[in-house]
Formats: structure tokens, C-alpha cells, sequence
């Protein structure tokens, strides 16, 4: 945890230093999707259903490099067989430092991420009083692409986990005693986490970006995101995506 804080501090150190030298742009977002999850706990039920996130994202570019930053926040409301499960999502950390290749004239840049996400669930009619969760600190790739065709611009951006580190609920635990509440909500995220790679888990996901014309301060996108933990227990999630981006407006 020690290592991650320090990667962590230093990211956002390059990020601020190059903030300074070059430009800046902000801009806030909705999405509004649907949403699936497979949870092995749940003897192997489907959920699925739609989901609401907001959140806010910062692009500090310098010359060859680009650092970019945001934060999201979401809940969604899934269904299997008329049985209901509450989902929140909270995504404080997605952080990129990336570099053009090749460097000048290019538009594409790839370069190391940081994630913090967490995941937790709640099937009060099916499961009681427990709480499922899936939080991960993932170390991965980050690669967006820039274009203009049609005087309209483009983006695609891509990000996946490498390795890092995450948190799961046991595979079994006790039917006649759980915790549940807004304290035990935030020990449980961050509880037992352990280091692990693509044996363990992953996060992946592809957007795709149009600006109508370049003057705009509305961008539409579309988001397909999966994340996946494959020990005990399993859980598996998908989910598509129609992303509203407002831009800051120009003085």
C-alpha cells in the first residue's frame, strides 16, 4: 500500500507540473446505461439492468505528453427473475500519463494508468442482510487516438488493467451473522486486499468519442466497459454506455 501511495503522489505531481507548462481543459459527464453482472455467490444469477453516473475529467497536455484525470460516481438498479439488486459504483481515481507516438505530429498516445474503483451490491431479497463488493486498485495501459473526419472530430480511448491490487467478500460466510451498514461498507472494500494479475482480475474498457463540430461544448460517446474477478468467488460484469460530455465554457 506503502508502493501505491507513492505512484499515487507521483502521478498526480506530473500531472499538476504539466498543468502549469501547457493547457488545460475540463469537462463533466453522464452516462446512462445498462448493466450486467454475474455474481457466483448468487448460484449463478444474471442481474441486469439500468445504471446513472456522473463524474468530472481534466486533460493536462504538454507538448508530447498528455495527463489526464477523472472521477465518476453511479448506481443502478439490476433485475433476475423479478428479484431486485441495488449497485453503486465509485471510480475516485483514473489517472493516465501518456506520451504521442511517435512523437511531433502524431495523435495517438499510450502510455501507464492508475485505477481506484469500487463495486458494491446489495440483494436484500435475496441474500438478507449481506453486502458483495469488488474493489480494485489496477496498474494498466491506457492508449487514446485522436481524428477529424467530416469536420467533426473523433476520439478512441482505451484502458486496461495490468496487475494490481483487489478485495472480495469470502467465498462463504456465516448465514446467521453479517455486518451491513455505511462503516462496515467502507471497512469491507478495502478488506484482505491482495496483489494479482490477469489470473486474478481485470478491468477493461473501450469509448469511443464524437464532437459534432470542433466549436462544441457537447461531446456523445459510448462506453463498453467489462470487469472481471476469477477466484472464489467469481464475479463477471458488463456494461454499455451512452456518455453526455459538457465542456467548460470559453470565456
Amino acid at each position: 500500500m506503502k508502493r501505491f501511495g507513492f505512484t499515487l503522489s507521483l502521478f498526480l505531481i506530473m500531472g499538476i507540473s504539466s498543468a502549469r507548462d501547457g493547457g488545460t481543459t475540463r469537462n463533466s459527464f453522464l452516462s446512462a446505461g445498462y448493466m450486467q453482472a454475474k455474481e457466483s455467490a448468487n448460484f449463478g444469477l444474471v442481474f441486469k439492468g439500468p445504471g446513472l453516473t456522473y463524474g468530472m475529467c481534466w486533460n493536462f497536455i504538454n507538448g508530447n505528453r498528455l495527463i489526464t484525470y477523472e472521477y465518476e460516481i453511479g448506481a443502478g438498479i439490476l433485475f433476475s427473475r423479478d428479484i431486485p439488486a441495488l449497485g453503486f459504483y465509485l471510480k475516485p481515481v483514473d489517472l493516465a500519463y501518456m506520451f504521442k507516438i511517435p512523437a511531433g505530429e502524431s495523435n495517438l498516445f499510450i502510455g501507464p494508468s492508475l485505477n481506484l474503483e469500487y463495486n458494491y451490491n446489495l440483494y436484500p431479497d435475496l441474500q438478507s442482510g449481506f453486502d458483495y463488493w469488488f474493489s480494485n486498485i489496477g496498474f494498466g495501459v491506457n492508449a487514446l487516438y485522436d481524428f477529424i473526419y467530416a469536420n467533426s472530430s473523433f476520439r478512441i480511448k482505451l484502458n486496461s488493467s495490468i496487475a494490481g491490487f483487489s478485495s472480495r467478500q469470502q467465498d462463504y460466510r456465516d448465514p446467521y451473522f453479517y455486518d451491513i451498514g455505511f462503516k462496515y461498507a467502507i471497512s469491507h472494500l478495502h478488506q484482505d486486499l491482495t496483489f494479482g494479475s490477469f489470473n486474478s482480475f481485470n478491468t477493461t474498457k473501450l469509448e469511443f468519442y464524437w464532437k459534432p463540430v470542433n466549436e462544441s461544448r457537447v461531446t456523445i460517446g459510448y462506453a463498453l466497459k467489462y470487469s472481471g474477478y476469477y477466484q472464489p468467488p467469481e464475479i463477471a460484469m458488463v456494461s454499455h454506455s451512452i456518455k453526455l460530455i459538457i465542456g467548460k465554457k470559453q470565456k
